[in-house]
C-alpha cells in the first residue's frame, strides 16, 4: 500500500511539473526554498525562547521554587522538546527527593559590620572589648557565607519554623530540604547605624531604586556603596548563589528605637516615612523585623531586676513608633539575650509576641504551648574566641573566618 502512495505522488508531481514548465518548476523551487528558510527561522524563535525559559526555570530551580520552575517549563507546549522533557523529569525527580530535616535549627546574630577595622582598633596589641566582642568586620562576613554554603547550610524563614496548630499551641513546622542540606536562621540586632565612622551611616534607596549605603569615611569624604551592611553584603552573595536561600529567605532586622533606624533618627514624619520606604524594599527583598525592645535597657527592663511595668512600657513605645515603619511582628529578640520570666514574658505573649530568641554559647530550641524559644549564636570577636570550637564544629571554620588584624578581646 505505502508503495503504491509514493508511486502515486511521484507521478503526481511528475505530471504537475510537466504541466507548469520550466517557470513553473523554478518558482516552485523557490517556493520549496523560501518554506524551508521559514520553518528555519521559526524553529531558530522557538529554541530562543526555549532557552530563554531554561535559563529563567534554572534561576528559580536554585533558590528551591521548583515547582515554579517546573510549572514554567511546561507553560508553553510550542517549545517543549525532547530536551525540555528530559529537563521537566529531572526537576520532579528532585524534587521527590527531598527528606525530613529533624535536627537543630542553628540562628547566627550579627551587629553592623565594622567596614574599617584599623581606624577603631590602632594597636591590636592591646586586649579591647566593645565593637571587638560583638560584631564582624565586612570582610570576616564576606569569608563565611561561603563556609556555610560549602557547609550545606540554607538560609530559612524562620515563620517557616514555627506556627500554631489549630489549637492554638506552637508546634514546629516539618522542614523539607534536599538530603544534606541544613536551615540556618540570620538575623541583624540594634540596626540604628549610629555608629559613626567605622560604619556604614546611613542606609537609602539610590535613583535607580536599589539599596545602598552611605558610608562616611575615616578621611571624613561620604561615599556611596552596596555592600556597606549585612543585608547588603548577603543580598549581594544569594544573587552570585541562589542556592543559599530557601525560597527568598534572608534575616531578620531586629529593630530598637531609642537610636533611631538605618541612620534615621525619626523624630519627624519625614524621617519616618523615608526610614518606611527602606523598610519596605528590605521586606520586598525577602527581610524579616522583629522588636528588640524600644529602649535596649538592661537596668530594671531587660535584666535580672526587670519590672514588668517597664517591659509594659517599652512594649507599647515599640508597638506605637517602630510599627509605622517596620510593620507588624510576631518575633520578639530579647536585649542582651535576656529570658523574661513570669509577668514581665506575659507582657511580651500577650502583644502578639510568639517566636523569643536568646542569646548562647549553642543552639537549642524550646516548644512552649504559647511560644518558641530559640537562641542565637553572636558573630564577633568574643565567639570566634570562646565558642571557636563549637562554631568551627557545627557551622563553619572560625580560622578562616576570623580577621588577623583583630585585638585579644578584653578579658583573654
Amino acid at each position: 500500500m505505502k508503495k503504491v502512495v509514493k508511486l502515486f505522488l511521484v507521478m503526481l508531481t511528475v505530471t504537475l511539473l510537466a504541466l507548469l514548465g520550466f517557470g513553473g518548476y523554478k518558482y516552485f523551487k523557490e517556493h520549496q526554498e523560501q518554506l524551508k528558510l521559514e520553518q528555519q527561522e521559526l524553529e531558530e524563535k522557538r529554541d530562543k525562547k526555549r532557552q530563554a525559559v531554561i535559563a529563567e526555570a534554572e534561576i528559580l530551580f536554585k533558590g528551591y521554587y521548583v515547582d515554579e520552575a517546573i510549572k514554567l517549563l511546561e507553560s508553553d507546549q510550542e517549545i517543549i522538546n525532547d530536551k525540555l522533557q528530559e529537563l521537566i523529569k529531572s526537576y520532579k525527580e528532585y524534587k521527590d527527593s527531598y527528606v525530613l530535616y529533624e535536627g537543630t535549627v542553628h540562628h547566627i546574630f550579627f551587629h553592623s559590620l565594622i567596614l574599617y577595622p584599623e581606624y577603631l582598633f590602632k594597636d591590636i596589641t592591646i586586649p579591647t572589648g566593645g565593637y571587638n566582642e560583638g560584631f564582624s568586620y565586612k570582610r570576616e562576613l564576606e569569608r563565611m557565607l561561603p563556609l556555610l554554603l560549602e557547609n550545606n547550610f540554607v538560609l530559612y524563614n524562620i515563620k517557616d519554623v514555627y506556627t500554631k496548630d489549630e489549637n492554638g499551641k506552637m508546634i514546629r513546622k516539618e522542614i523539607y530540604l534536599p538530603e544534606g542540606k541544613k536551615p540556618l536562621i540570620l538575623s541583624v540586632d540594634d540596626p540604628a547605624l549610629s555608629y559613626g565612622k567605622g560604619f556604614a551611616d546611613q542606609m537609602i534607596i539610590d535613583e535607580n531604586g536599589n539599596l545602598a549605603t552611605k558610608v562616611i569615611t575615616p578621611d571624613n569624604e561620604t561615599i556611596i556603596t552596596y555592600d556597606g551592611d549585612v543585608e547588603l553584603v548577603v543580598n549581594n552573595f544569594i544573587k552570585e548563589h541562589p542556592e543559599f536561600s530557601y525560597r527568598g529567605a534572608r534575616g531578620i532586622i531586629a529593630t530598637t528605637g531609642w537610636e533611631g533606624f538605618l541612620g534615621y533618627d525619626l523624630r519627624t514624619e519625614e524621617s519616618v516615612q523615608e526610614a518606611k520606604k527602606v523598610a519596605d524594599k528590605l521586606k520586598e527583598e525577602g527581610w524579616l523585623f522583629a522588636s528588640h525592645s524600644y529602649t535596649h535597657n538592661r537596668q530594671n527592663y531587660f535584666g535580672p531586676n526587670s519590672n514588668p511595668a517597664n517591659i509594659k512600657s517599652d512594649t507599647t513605645r515599640w508597638l506605637n513608633r517602630m510599627v509605622p515603619v517596620v510593620g507588624e511582628t510576631d518575633i520578639f529578640i530579647a536585649p542582651f539575650g535576656y529570658r523574661l520570666k513570669g509577668a514581665g514574658l506575659d507582657v511580651i505573649l500577650d502583644n502578639g509576641f510568639d517566636i523569643y530568641c536568646t542569646v548562647a554559647s549553642t543552639s537549642y530550641e524550646e516548644l512552649h504551648d504559647d511560644y518558641a524559644l530559640m537562641s542565637r549564636i553572636e558573630m564577633g570577636g568574643y565567639s570566634y574566641r570562646w565558642y571557636r570550637d563549637y562554631i568551627s564544629e557545627h557551622l563553619f571554620d572560625v580560622s578562616k573566618v576570623k580577621d588577623s588584624y583583630r585585638p585579644p578581646v578584653s578579658n583573654e
